[in-house]
């Protein structure tokens, strides 16, 4: 086909000079065939107009210029600088509606038509920024083999999801601690094939990646078919270190969190993989500095499940504006399920300042942000108040009690100085349309506590 491109342009002008010099029978003009472009066939045949006709347009489509055309490359400080006008845009139009509502108009079209548009803007800039997962996946196998190769294991890598788009900053912050992941899983989960085959399992090891969106956030999983986590080991290595006492009882959720403990290892000899007390406790750290949780979900001998739930954006999110005494806060709503004005007789009280939730059958914690951002004057009284039921990936649901609900819209989330990214139950800040500062609840911090004194609370009772 390279030999025909040459020939094809001068084909197409061809056409016209017979035209010219055989005015009066526009019929032969139109008859040339594919082989003999300048001889005009004598006898025209219905189908001839159709095969000269398409033959100006197909030329210019073979250029490469055309496609090449199709995307450019674009400096990611330029990209940068975009989603902070955004971020400001999104901050002045609270303000603007903020403004306007103390005038009656807050529900006017010109306001509704400036929102969308305001959200429009910040979706395709975020979407610009946006990159598959794939590009972070694609590093896994050599990792593995190199994992394969260090500890004589044999292991199949699965892959689903790759195609899954987040914020490149999520991306490019999330190498090392898949790493970290892959390399737990090959050391301490899966199991050697000797000792694979003597517990009825194939020699070969499984390692499952897989990512996904849910609830406005994305869900990354790295799980095997391993041999779980060995909680009495844990255990046991926790009361060595003295992080928890001899006599302490924990649940399985509290023991598996063990392994997040800083300098942390159950690795028997040093090796260049495991055992120098470094990995899981960073992994826990840099998933939280993403604005993310990281989560265990382990059956002794049949494997484990570790789940990171990341946002999608580290710039701009949907929230609900709640009041809590003289604090303002801002709920993330990707955690949000429904709020409700409680019936009193569906509210348990088991102490002070302890209270269960009855929602259709099941009971909830009720988590006052009072105590958790250190507010004055919120009401106490869940009867009297507005509950949030929230869901966590990690620690399913609670109730939050607030004094009121003011708003829900678009937040820019800032990043809190360093003195006050410890505080729990506090994941960043933001400013709102009357320009004062709000802070954003940590929900799943908040939730992870509350639940794992739900049983003791119901045993209470």
């Amino acid at each position: 086909r390279e030999g025909e491109e040459p020939t094809a342009p001068a084909a197409i002008p061809a056409p016209p000079a017979p035209v010219g010099d055989k005015g009066p029978a526009p019929a032969l003009a139109a008859a040339p065939t594919p082989t003999t472009p300048l001889v005009a066939a004598p006898a025209p045949t219905p189908r001839q107009p159709q095969i000269v006709a398409p033959q100006p347009v197909e030329a210019p489509a073979a250029t490469p210029a055309a496609a090449a055309g199709q995307s450019i490359r674009i400096d990611l400080a330029k990209l940068d600088r975009l989603i902070d006008a955004v971020g400001e845009l999104v901050i002045a139009q609270a303000m603007l509606a903020q403004r306007i509502s103390g005038q009656g108009l807050a529900g006017s079209e010109e306001m509704a038509m400036l929102d969308g548009l305001t959200r429009d803007i910040q979706e395709s800039a975020m979407s610009i920024r946006a990159q598959p997962i794939g590009s972070v996946f694609s590093r896994v196998p050599r990792i593995l083999r190199e994992l394969e190769a260090s500890t004589g294991k044999a292991v199949r890598l699965e892959v689903s999801g790759e195609g899954t788009e987040l914020d490149k900053t999520v991306i490019e912050r999330l190498s090392e601690p898949l790493t970290h992941l892959i390399r737990n899983a090959v050391d301490h989960g899966i199991e050697p094939s000797a000792d694979r085959l003597a517990a009825g399992k194939p020699a070969e090891g499984v390692l499952h990646l897989s990512a996904e969106h849910r609830s406005g956030r994305i869900l990354i999983r790295i799980a095997d078919d391993g041999r779980g986590i060995d909680r009495v080991r844990v255990y046991a290595k926790a009361v060595e270190r003295g992080l928890i006492a001899a006599d302490a009882v924990l649940s399985d959720e509290e023991i598996d969190n063990l392994i997040f403990a800083p300098g942390f290892s159950t690795a028997q000899t040093l090796s260049n993989i495991s055992g120098r007390g470094v990995g899981m406790d960073v992994v826990r750290q840099n998933v939280k500095e993403l604005g993310g949780r990281i989560s265990i979900e382990s059956v002794t001998g049949k494997g484990s499940v570790f789940t990171l739930a990341l946002p999608l954006t580290l710039a701009i999110s949907d929230g609900m504006i709640v009041t809590v005494g003289d604090q303002t806060l801002v709920v993330p709503l990707a955690h949000v399920v429904e709020s409700l004005r409680p019936d009193p007789r569906d509210v348990q009280h088991l102490g002070v300042g302890r209270a269960m939730l009855n929602v259709r059958g099941q009971f909830l914690p009720i988590l006052p942000l009072e105590s958790a951002v250190g507010a004055r004057g919120a009401v106490s009284d869940p009867a009297e108040a507005v509950l949030i039921v929230v869901d966590t990936e990690a620690a399913g649901q609670a109730a939050l009690l607030v004094d009121t609900i003011c708003d829900q819209r678009q937040f820019v989330i800032k990043s809190l100085d360093t003195h006050y990214r410890s505080v729990k139950g506090v994941a960043g800040a933001t400013i709102l349309g009357n320009g004062r500062v709000a802070l954003i609840v940590d929900v799943d911090e908040l939730v992870a506590g509350a639940v794992n004194e739900a049983p003791q609370l119901l045993d209470a009772a």
